[in-house]
């Protein structure tokens, strides 16, 4: 029998090591994920939602979501994963929120655009805010993976393998929906200016 100093492959000890291990780490601390991933969070926001969208508001609801689920965070995927994957369902459900009171006669952005305001935009601040809204009136249209897809690679510059990486899938996978994003943007793009008679 080995003495007490001796005991290191003890059934005890392993048995103590294997517990530990199997030990939940504790949650992530919302207010830490804020300070450290608050900035990147406002940018897939506010890719993500469109050009009239309240981003701080839904930053806000992000990193609420987040303390609710921060239990659940097992570290099967990077953090960053984790925190795009809450922050991408999130602008979904805001975003389709936003549709039905668009059909329901206008979202309080669009009533307030109705009402006399301060002075009428410059013509080139003008056609540059109809440019994006038309933009994002063609995103809108695109599938909720090909719209987030285009925004993170097109407009946040995001490499294809950082894409692959938050949705869970290979950048060969991403690099097929970046092409069938872009033919079926710029079909839509096209019809729609020929619609307003852009030039």
């Amino acid at each position: 029998m080995k003495g007490p100093g001796a005991s290191s492959d003890s059934p005890g000890v392993a048995w103590e090591l294997t517990v530990a291990a199997a030990k939940p780490a504790a949650p992530p601390d919302t207010e830490a994920l804020f300070r450290a991933h608050g900035a990147e969070v406002s940018r897939w926001v506010r890719a993500l939602a469109g050009p009239e969208a309240d981003v701080e508001d839904l930053v806000q609801d992000v990193f609420v979501a987040v303390h609710r689920a921060r239990r659940g965070f097992r570290g099967d995927s990077a953090l960053t994963t984790w925190l795009f994957g809450i922050t991408s369902n999130l602008v979904k459900r805001h975003r389709r929120v936003q549709k039905v009171r668009r059909w329901l006669g206008g979202s309080a952005v669009e009533v307030a655009g109705k009402l006399p305001g301060g002075a009428p935009l410059a013509d080139d601040q003008l056609a540059q805010r109809q440019a994006r809204l038309r933009v994002h009136r063609v995103l809108d249209q695109l599938s909720h993976k090909f719209r987030t897809a285009l925004i993170l690679f097109e407009l946040e510059g995001k490499p294809a393998a950082e894409i692959a990486e938050l949705f869970g899938v290979t950048p060969s996978v991403v690099f097929v929906w970046l092409t069938r994003a872009r033919a079926q943007f710029y079909k839509r793009l096209e019809i729609i200016e020929r619609t307003e008679g852009v030039v």
